[in-house]
């Protein structure tokens, strides 16, 4: 059974993924409406946060063993690391099958927010919190309930080249998050005291305040180089 603090950020989870399909530029990926810029630039954005999944939940695992707090997390924690790490791979696997030349999206300067993101969620990680696994929450719920569905339509509207050879990122959210959020959310009824619960909560709520801004926020220098194809 759901703890009290699990189904508020289940509820919440739901709430704000459904916010994200009336909200452009999100919107348009979701019903697969983009064109070849849009969707670049979706998959350029998305790299420069999930870059950093593995790092932070492993960070979290180093902290948690420091501080001693929640020792049950660990081997959940440090699964989930392993299992994250490689997805940044993934959309630079569906850049370059867009014709997009990774190299300057590697280089690229993240977004403002998405520099929040990493600071706040290491911060939270270095003084021995399970906060970040808030953030990773939310992140996977938004992967549930809207990977499949963009995914699908993409396909089907086939208004971008090579589409169906550019979908990894969306296809391996989509499938495995249901998954990924049932072992969540039982990961996280096994936190018991009420200050590990409400850093989580905290930390998940501060990733739905800064997640449309992954999209919108234009990092100085950086913006030109998603619409640059290969020759």
């Amino acid at each position: 059974m759901k703890t009290d603090y699990v189904r508020s950020l289940a509820g919440d989870s739901e709430t704000f993924a459904r916010s994200l399909e009336q909200r452009p530029p999100l919107q348009r990926i979701i019903n697969g409406e983009a064109d070849w810029e849009e969707y670049v630039r979706f998959l350029s954005a998305s790299y420069q946060y999930v870059r950093w999944s593995g790092y932070l939940l492993a960070k979290t695992a180093e902290g948690l063993r420091q501080s001693k707090r929640c020792p049950q997390l660990l081997a959940a924690v440090d699964a989930k690391a392993q299992e994250e790490g490689p997805h940044d791979l993934w959309l630079l696997c569906d850049l370059r099958n867009c014709g997009v030349n990774v190299e300057l999206i590697k280089g690229a300067p993240a977004p403002k927010a998405v520099e929040a993101y990493v600071a706040w969620s290491s911060t939270f990680a270095d003084a021995g919190s399970p906060a970040f696994l808030g953030a990773a929450y939310t992140l996977e719920f938004i992967s549930m309930r809207c990977a499949t569905r963009a995914c699908r339509n993409l396909r089907a509207s086939k208004a971008i080249t090579n589409i169906e050879h550019s979908l990894r990122f969306l296809e391996g959210h989509g499938v495995a998050d249901h998954g990924h959020i049932a072992e969540l959310e039982a990961t996280l009824d096994s936190v018991e005291d009420v200050t590990d619960q409400r850093e989580i909560a905290f930390s998940a709520g501060v990733m739905r305040a800064l997640y449309p801004s992954f999209f919108a926020d234009r990092a100085h220098g950086g913006s030109h180089v998603a619409f640059d194809r290969c020759a």
